[in-house]
């Protein structure tokens, strides 16, 4: 017997009963094609969190480690793993075997199955708290500064826009928990999941949008007060508008083209950019200090990358007064008004007209003095 087209045949399958059941070989490829790359894309989200993870321990101050936004980010990155790990483990349970998935009779998963499916959704509930509210903190800090009427009306707006994603996602977790338990149709719940990823994307953007604003005008403040150098304010600029727009970009995508589980990448997107931010600016910021700290307060970062030895002198520099065989830009103490000049310019620079740089170069021969000359 010749088939026209062999890759379209029709396969028979049977129940436990003996009734016969009919599944096309495309449906069948594409139900394994479906598992293969939402498993790829779990994973490459899962080390990309990982990886992520273990540079925030390494690269945040242990001073930094117990304020509300690092425990907050670092819950977000936690979850993020466990959402991950059990929406990887979910496609080995029975759930996702040709049987019961074709035909319906799911009889013989165990209830483990059951438990993971519900954890994972969980998870991902506890995620989005995480991270709406690590929104809040960060936006009610940086407008701090701002005038006490509007910085209560952005705290108030701030916390209805976080509260009403996260109201909606409770909603859907309840109701994706039943239907697991029940083993029900989704299509009764479709609209609930697609007003959650709308609701949770005009959140992202408001609070970005916030974010962004005031750092924007903070920049164009230091402009004209001539700092020019990109610092750290810059460093969260860029990182609060990638927060901003590339998970709006990829939620509003999902509408427009199928691809596996893309809404998932939303979540780590904003996961992964909230600590990024702080990250890049803290390294920004120590890029611009001259002086050394003790080993005692050195991060882990550098006790590991640079070892006991080299901690030990960086102390010791620290605490040597400059000689005159030290030729280098540390040996010259700078008074700044108004203005960070670079320390290759000189006060005249004409890029840099704003601001008031007096300069100092002092030789310090004794070390019997408690105070410092500048």
């Amino acid at each position: 017997m010749s088939f026209p087209n062999p890759e379209e045949q029709i396969l028979v399958f049977h129940t436990a009963s003996g009734q016969p059941f009919n599944v096309s070989l495309p449906y069948l490829e594409e139900f394994s094609q479906y598992n293969i790359r939402v498993c790829i894309d779990y994973g490459a989200q899962l080390g990309a969190t990982v990886v992520l993870f273990v540079i925030l321990l390494l690269l945040t101050r242990p001073e930094k480690r117990r304020s509300a936004v690092f425990l907050l980010n670092g819950l977000a990155l936690l979850f993020n793993f466990l959402r991950l790990i059990f929406q990887c483990i979910h496609y080995t349970t029975g759930f996702e075997r040709i049987y019961p998935y074709f035909s319906g009779d799911y009889s013989d998963v165990p209830k483990s199955a059951y438990a993971i499916s519900i954890v994972a959704v969980i998870f991902e509930t506890l995620l989005v708290v995480c991270f709406e509210c690590s929104l809040v903190l960060q936006v009610h800090v940086i407008c701090a500064t701002v005038r006490r009427r509007y910085r209560r009306l952005l705290l108030a707006l701030s916390i209805a826009m976080a509260l009403l994603p996260i109201g909606f996602r409770m909603a859907f977790t309840v109701m994706n928990c039943d239907e697991i338990i029940h083993l029900s149709a989704f299509n009764s719940i479709w609209w609930l999941e697609s007003a959650m990823g709308i609701v949770i994307t005009i959140s992202i953007c408001f609070f970005c949008a916030i974010f962004v604003t005031k750092l924007g005008f903070a920049i164009r403040q230091r402009r004209r007060l001539g700092v020019r150098d990109f610092g750290p304010m810059k460093a969260i600029f860029v990182c609060g508008c990638q927060t901003m727009t590339i998970p709006a970009i990829v939620t509003i995508i999902q509408y427009a083209t199928v691809v596996p589980e893309l809404a998932s990448n939303v979540l780590t997107l904003v996961t992964l950019s909230l600590p990024l931010s702080s990250i890049w600016a803290g390294a920004t910021l120590n890029s611009h200090q001259n002086v050394s700290i003790p080993l005692r307060r050195q991060n882990l970062w550098q006790a590991l990358a640079f070892g006991a030895d080299s901690a030990g002198r960086t102390k010791q520099s620290a605490t040597t007064t400059a000689t005159a065989t030290d030729t280098t830009s540390s040996s010259a103490a700078r008074t700044l008004c108004y203005a960070e000049q670079d320390y290759t310019k000189q006060s005249h620079d004409s890029d840099t007209p704003f601001g008031i740089s007096v300069e100092h170069d002092i030789s310090v021969t004794s070390t019997h003095r408690n105070k410092s000359l500048v």
